[in-house]
């Protein structure tokens, strides 16, 4: 993207870090994008929710806070929202989730400035009344997945919604040797090493189920491999599951040293077990790839002939696997962590991958298109807008009230 010969684009992006521990993959998705966008647009941060979220710190733009609290109708919030839009004045307001792009979308209306949502990744829409399916009709779209293209254009309400499929990318991936010699030194050294860096949550249990099926089976067949959960804990249950399952294949780490940026310490495994930015980033660090796909019970060796429907699924546990044999690919597995060359060969298909499909400089050009069309206010939606309004309040019912006071407009501050 040239922005020495076009007009530089004045774009706000916001989107919700929750109230908890503030972590998840679409928040270093959103990091990612801002990085890349902070050197050829002016760019504005607007981050919702009172979670300390390790992604969305020191970004390379001015960041505001909006905390929730107390109010009838969050009138606080989308008050101290406006003013931001007001003082920063944008082109487009970006939103990464739809409670983020609730309030987007009432400011956006407001001052007549353009309006952009992305779903990041997760499931389709579920086929439920409203508000548990419901998903916002908003002018502009952008999804990862094909999975996700494909529900949104076959349905009907969506037909006025000009939906673009941009890939999930991510920047450079850069290792810590210190971080990555501290987490061998407390491993085996005479074993391979199955990475799984992820939240340990009940929603990548499934993940885990098939990781510790292969790890399982790899130690009867005389590859007694180490199998590693790396990531903060979210739900103690779910740990202690993971923990009796695992027995002696392997641990489970959360120091948060090491799960503040995981991402440092690819380079520890041998072979690596990711879904969604995580693979991504696997793949950037070069690590042979599995994933959890469903078409069998053990992850999917990532090749030359399977990647792309796994990535039209965006490499989640919804991905199907082209051609599958849950024999052949065992061996395939087997081999990688047995023969150097394999291996060797899997982490190069692994980084072209990543420099072809996934790197973000690809898609800047991309990028520029899609906020140059978004400029343009919405016009009509104001009952859908009304709904998408109401349902925020009602996934945001129990928000807590901030801790600390909102910040003040027009500082660079860290969320």
């Amino acid at each position: 993207m040239d922005d020495s010969v076009a007009e530089r684009l004045n774009i706000l992006l916001t989107t919700d870090a929750g109230d908890t521990t503030g972590i998840g993959g679409h928040l270093y998705s959103f990091r990612a994008l801002v990085e890349a966008l902070a050197p050829l647009a002016d760019c504005t941060v607007a981050v919702f929710g009172c979670a300390q979220s390790p992604p969305l710190a020191d970004l390379p733009c001015p960041t505001h806070r909006v905390q929730f609290g107390p109010g009838r109708l969050r009138r606080r919030e989308l008050a101290r929202f406006r003013q931001i839009v007001e003082q920063v004045k944008p082109d487009v307001i970006h939103a990464f989730d739809p409670i983020a792009g609730a309030f987007a979308r009432a400011a956006a209306r407001r001052t007549g400035c353009g309006l952009l949502l992305t779903k990041c990744g997760g499931p389709d829409p579920a086929a439920r009344a409203y508000p548990w399916g419901y998903f916002p009709r908003v002018p502009r779209l952008i999804v990862y997945s094909r999975e996700n293209e494909d529900y949104f254009r076959s349905r009907r309400a969506f037909r006025g919604t000009q939906i673009r499929r941009i890939p999930n990318r991510i920047g450079a991936v850069a290792a810590d040797a210190d971080k990555v010699a501290a987490l061998r030194a407390r491993l085996d050294p005479a074993k391979p090493v199955l990475l799984r860096i992820g939240r340990i949550s009940p929603s990548y249990f499934r993940t885990a189920e098939m990781s510790i099926r292969l790890a399982e089976r790899l130690a009867s067949d005389g590859v007694p491999v180490q199998l590693v959960f790396l990531g903060a804990v979210q739900n103690a249950q779910t740990e202690q599951a993971i923990r009796e399952r695992l027995g002696p294949h392997g641990a489970v780490i959360s120091d948060p040293d090491l799960t503040g940026q995981a991402s440092a310490v690819l380079d520890a495994g041998d072979l690596v077990v990711g879904t969604g930015r995580g693979l991504m980033e696997a793949a950037a660090r070069g690590r042979p790839l599995l994933v959890p796909a469903r078409s069998g019970r053990l992850p999917a060796l990532v090749n030359e002939r399977n990647w792309q429907t796994l990535f039209d699924g965006n490499f989640s546990e919804r991905s199907e696997a082209a051609g599958w044999d849950e024999e052949r690919n065992y061996a395939n597995i087997r081999q990688a962590l047995t023969d150097p060359d394999a291996r060797r060969r899997l982490s190069a298909f692994s980084r072209t991958l990543y420099e072809d499909q996934f790197a973000m400089e690809r898609v800047m050009d991309l990028y520029r298109s899609v906020y140059e069309d978004a400029r343009a206010p919405e016009r009509g939606g104001r009952i859908d807008q009304a709904k998408h309004w109401l349902w925020m309040l009602w996934r945001a019912q129990a928000r807590p009230l901030a801790a600390s006071a909102d910040s003040a407009a027009g500082g660079k501050e860290t969320p």
